[in-house]
């Protein structure tokens, strides 16, 4: 599950750092010459403007810095603060220990250490936080100050993030498919405690991992219109409640990219459906705009209608009553 990170930036170094490679994000190609080809390619794919929003941190003292960043992972969240507020959040993308392109960042501090510990960020956003609303959020002492860097342990960090409602739409939190099989085999689904809305938030997380890879953009299932993905989402093709086990299992046929602008909604309300891999309309319509919408997609060919989905499809037409289909 996603962790949240705090990170003070209090002190003269802090502050330049965060306006000069966060406000201001590094170019790409600063970074190049001191990464690899697979860590450039990652970047390159992962920041298509080419603006890297990068954060660090020193080994610390017998490494205690060092210990905290290697639990950090894609998707979870820091947090900056100074002067008792909690002022901004971005997700973590990906990380490097690199000590040549954090001197080249930022130099060396007084002690003659670098931010080697390096991570990037994505979704930077202002976020107003008092530091004694988190305390109370995380049943922290009412006068605790956030004086180092520090990543919180799995509950502090669901309390936080279900509190404010913080959670990526573009970063993926890491689930092996061993742990996905885990998940669906092994949870009660109909628990929706703490626990349960983190299960349910690694299911889709792998679920879109598995559709969308390291992209940032990607095509639409119904109408093909390439969008960011943060607004697409991986649907399922036969309802996700309605399905077995080993149907959730088949998790490569079973989910399809499909666009918040309408498609997702159409296909899940039963307006549309498809048949031998082209989009129908069952003549559900209600107003001019909604047959609007309609005309524009129905006809389009489906490159996830195949073989080993065709069972899905057909489910999904039956179930909706749509036999009358144009």
């Amino acid at each position: 599950m996603s962790r949240v990170i705090l990170q003070p930036t209090g002190n003269k170094d802090a502050r330049e750092h965060y306006v000069d490679t966060l406000v201001r994000p590094v170019d790409i190609l600063r970074i190049k010459p001191f990464v690899s080809s697979e860590e450039y390619n990652y970047l390159k794919d992962m920041y298509p403007d080419g603006l890297v929003p990068t954060w660090g941190v020193t080994p610390g003292v017998n490494n205690v810095n060092a210990n905290k960043w290697s639990k950090i992972q894609p998707a979870d969240v820091t947090f900056f603060s100074a002067n008792k507020i909690l002022y901004s959040y971005g997700f973590v993308t990906f990380k490097i220990q690199n000590k040549q392109l954090a001197q080249n960042l930022w130099g060396f501090n007084i002690k003659g250490e670098t931010w080697e510990y390096i991570y990037f960020l994505d979704e930077i956003r202002e976020h107003d936080i008092q530091i004694s609303l988190f305390n109370k959020v995380v049943d922290y002492a009412e006068n605790y100050k956030v004086q180092g860097f520090a990543v919180l342990d799995e509950d502090k960090s669901e309390s936080v993030l279900s509190y404010f409602g913080l959670h990526s739409e573009t970063v993926i939190q890491p689930v092996s498919e061993v742990e996905y099989q885990n998940i669906i085999e092994n949870f009660d689904w109909k628990d929706l405690d703490t626990e349960g809305k983190s299960k349910s938030r690694a299911e889709q997380g792998f679920l879109r991992t598995t559709l969308f890879r390291n992209k940032t953009t990607s095509n639409c299932g119904i109408c093909g219109k390439e969008y960011p993905i943060s607004f697409l989402v991986a649907a399922h093709i036969k309802k996700r409640s309605l399905c077995s086990k080993e149907e959730k299992l088949d998790f490569k046929n079973i989910i399809m990219p499909m666009c918040k602008f309408g498609c997702d909604d159409l296909f899940e309300k039963g307006y549309i459906t498809i048949l031998n891999g082209t989009v129908k309309s069952n003549g559900k319509t209600s107003t001019e705009a909604l047959e609007n919408y309609l005309n524009s997609i129905v006809g389009k060919k489906c490159d996830y209608w195949n073989e080993s989905t065709v069972n899905y499809f057909e489910w999904h037409r039956h179930h909706h009553s749509l036999s009358k289909v144009r």
